[in-house]
């Protein structure tokens, strides 16, 4: 009888446990360099081009199940079956509670999120960042317009936080071109440039140059690789996604670096892209 116990409990044990990987990826290097593999959520409106896969809990078992370690979650996602339980500052203290549980349980951390918006009332921005802390994230990315950043910067300054400037392609906004953002950041301490290296390459430019001019002021990044214009199995495109992550390295960037798939995936995908950071960033790390 003992024995039947001691076998229920051991196989309760078990089951409690977050599911077992075939191969994790060997992300030593990553580490090394100070580089955090990331899943951005928003991912997961594309798996197998069906957006019904859209939920914070599925993004954190996407992550698990890549060997991923950290999300990026994105405002407005639902949380999880329930319809009216989405990610954002709305979010209930037992929401909050709910999803960090799903998150250690899974060996997940959340640590940025965007692109969301910081409001440009400082009391209120103090408020928005009151939740930021709650939740666990220590880099937000937005598209915040210009006037706001000074206080953005000091506010975000005194709760030890990253703010990460976005850029969608032109011309959907104006921090499409390095350039002018970085007249915006170029005096600020707390807030630089969210490298969204697929939509610079919409906009005609060549992320790596980019980043050899600007990497010393990444925060964080939305890594893409592209061929004819959408998302592809990193290494396999375009967009010299080796190099990139070598100007990151030489810029001695340290931060999250997001899988962000804007195109019909599936989990071998994105596991050739682990793969192919593992690799290369292993071997930068030498």
């Amino acid at each position: 009888m003992k024995k039947q116990i001691l076998l229920a409990a051991l196989l309760a044990l078990l089951c409690s446990l977050p599911a077992a990987r075939a191969d994790d990826p060997d992300l030593s290097g990553a580490k090394k360099l100070g580089w955090k593999l990331t899943l951005q959520a928003w991912t997961m409106n594309y798996m197998n081009g069906d957006k019904k896969n859209s939920t914070t809990y599925k993004a954190l078992q996407a992550a698990h199940d890549l060997g991923i370690h950290y999300l990026e979650c994105y405002p407005g996602q639902q949380l999880d079956d329930d319809a009216k339980a989405k990610w954002g500052p709305e979010m209930t203290e037992d929401q909050i509670k709910a999803v960090l549980a799903k998150a250690k349980e899974l060996d997940v951390e959340i640590i940025d999120t965007g692109v969301i918006g910081i409001p440009g009332k400082e009391s209120d921005a103090r408020k928005f960042f009151d939740w930021i802390k709650k939740v666990g994230v220590t880099t937000v990315v937005t598209e915040s317009e210009e006037k706001t950043l000074p206080m953005i910067d000091k506010v975000a300054g005194e709760y030890g936080l990253k703010i990460a400037l976005h850029d969608h392609p032109k011309p959907k906004s104006r921090y499409w071109d390095p350039e002018y953002t970085y007249t915006q950041i170029k005096d600020l301490k707390n807030v630089g440039y969210c490298a969204d290296v697929g939509h610079w390459k919409r906009s005609g430019l060549v992320p790596a140059e980019v980043l050899k001019k600007h990497g010393d002021r990444v925060v964080s990044s939305h890594f893409k690789d592209l061929k004819d214009g959408h998302d592809v199995v990193w290494g396999s495109g375009d967009s010299a996604a080796a190099q990139m992550l070598t100007e990151l390295k030489d810029k001695q960037f340290k931060g999250p670096i997001a899988i962000e798939f804007e195109y019909k995936w599936d989990m071998p995908t994105l596991a050739r892209c682990v793969k192919f950071f593992a690799d290369t960033s292993n071997e930068l790390a030498k």
